[in-house]
């Protein structure tokens, strides 16, 4: 080693350009605001002492020549050393990892008994990374894993390959919990199964990511089912109960399938961010999608359900007077922590692009009608359903485009968080019946905004598949 004096410890883009870094986690405001990869910034002692065990390696080779073998060869003492060093090069690129994640995927919810958790919403990881950093459990290791994916993500494939090796260790780990009673069930090894399906949402590199994805929500889901929700009333216990719904929400949406029974609310409350009446329409909504795909068909029965649960959509909306949403920011809101400004979009969202499906289905079989039996009330009672459904498409265009530039205007990491989400409403406006090519020309420009500024791969593969038809 030599003393290299006390160099700055900027990012490398910042130190080539010779501009100030302010040294922002994850990434600098610089790179940040000119749309360029942050290197990171680099450890203290690196920076005062210049690693110089490759020149001491070329001259022990060149001395080598002259003199006798050594017993020990010197490669092979200059490796041990080198593994010596390893850890703690190591210990930093996994903390970066972690730093990482935690920035920009940590999602947080705010159920209805929320102020008993405060204001910043239930913080139901970093618990359980702190106790499995100390004892080995699984859940610090996938969340490093998930954050090296999503650094991997930006360009660094080596990164790629050292997080799927952190998910198969991982997958070893939670199959020795699965298989231990006193372990089964356990807290640790739900989150666990929930995050390898965030790992796989994050790195996305096979066309049978989204089916292990799946995988991992349904083993979730199972385990929530065969441990009992209401057993998962502690603060880390329901914020994965809440992580474990919203992703079989969105599952069953996509696969139009049925949801859970169980993981419905059966009390009542005043606060409509967990209101269990537009959970009950959620899984509603899933059962007549389901019933569509099983039927092949939609039938008097299937529309007149449709229509009934967009009229009761309509109906709890319009009972939510804070959820007039449609043109407030989030100074607008007066909220303080951009996740629960998340969290109310979010909801919105689910909300306004259920209304949608609804009605697709509703015109689905009014078209039908008219086909079969033209007359002024079915062309009227059709014509009545489109125009409320492109009103509603538009409202949630308008919305949507207000959200990504929110985002955009975030703290660097937080809007990641929210991106994903914006993937629905794009996806549900590009398969709606009221879809227009001014509309699709925009879903385009709104997913590569998405898959350049965030990083999200499925941005970039559902643009590039409406890409054609533009």
């Amino acid at each position: 080693m030599g003393f290299s004096g006390k160099p700055s410890k900027g990012c490398a883009p910042c130190r080539a350009k010779r501009t100030k870094c302010d040294l922002a986690q994850p990434f600098c405001t610089q790179c940040v605001r000119k749309n360029r990869i942050c290197s990171g910034y680099r450890d203290a002692q690196d920076m005062i002492f210049v690693n110089e065990t490759m020149l001491v390696v070329r001259k022990a080779k060149r001395r080598a020549e002259d003199l006798p073998r050594p017993s020990v060869s010197v490669d092979h003492s200059i490796r041990d050393m080198l593994q010596k060093q390893q850890p703690s090069r190591r210990a930093s690129l996994d903390n970066e990892a972690m730093m990482h994640f935690f920035s920009n995927y940590n999602k947080k919810f705010f159920p209805r008994n929320s102020q008993s958790h405060g204001d910043d919403g239930l913080d139901y990881m970093l618990p359980l990374y702190q106790k499995d950093s100390i004892t080995g459990g699984p859940v610090s290791e996938i969340i490093r894993a998930s954050g090296l994916a999503a650094l991997g993500n930006r360009g660094n494939p080596k990164l790629l390959i050292e997080a799927r090796a952190k998910q198969v260790k991982v997958l070893g780990q939670l199959n020795k919990l699965l298989q231990d009673p006193k372990t089964a069930y356990s807290e640790s090894t739900l989150l666990t199964c929930v995050l390898l399906g965030a790992f796989e949402n994050i790195i996305w590199d096979s066309p049978r990511s989204m089916e292990i994805r799946t995988a991992h929500v349904q083993g979730a889901v199972t385990l929530v089912e065969l441990i009992g929700p209401k057993r998962l009333s502690s603060t880390v216990g329901r914020g994965i109960y809440l992580r474990v719904r919203e992703n079989m929400l969105s599952h069953c949406f996509l696969a139009h399938e049925p949801f859970p029974a169980f993981l419905l609310d059966d009390d009542t409350t005043e606060d409509p961010d967990c209101d269990p009446v537009l959970w009950k329409l959620f899984s509603r909504l899933c059962q007549v999608r389901a019933d569509h795909k099983k039927k092949g068909l939609v039938d008097a029965e299937i529309a007149i359900e449709a229509q009934s649960i967009e009229e009761d959509f309509e109906k709890w909306e319009k009972g939510i007077t804070k959820w007039n949403v449609l043109e407030k920011t989030m100074a607008d809101w007066k909220i303080n922590d951009p996740h629960h400004y998340i969290w109310i979009w979010t909801l919105w969202m689910l909300h306004q692009t259920s209304r949608i499906l609804a009605l697709d289905l509703v015109i689905i079989w009014a078209r039908s009608q008219v086909a079969l039996e033209p007359s002024t009330s079915a062309t009227a009672f059709l014509a009545d359903r489109i125009s409320t459904h492109v009103v509603l498409c538009e409202n949630l265009k308008k919305r949507t485009d207000l959200q990504l530039g929110e985002f955009r205007s975030m703290d660097a990491g937080i809007g990641t968080i929210a991106s994903y989400d914006c993937l629905w409403p794009l996806y549900v406006l590009m398969t709606s019946s009221s879809c227009t090519p001014e509309t699709r020309t925009w879903i385009v420009q709104s997913a590569d905004m998405v898959a350049d500024e965030f990083g999200v791969k499925q941005a970039k593969i559902l643009a590039d598949s409406l890409r054609p038809y533009i």
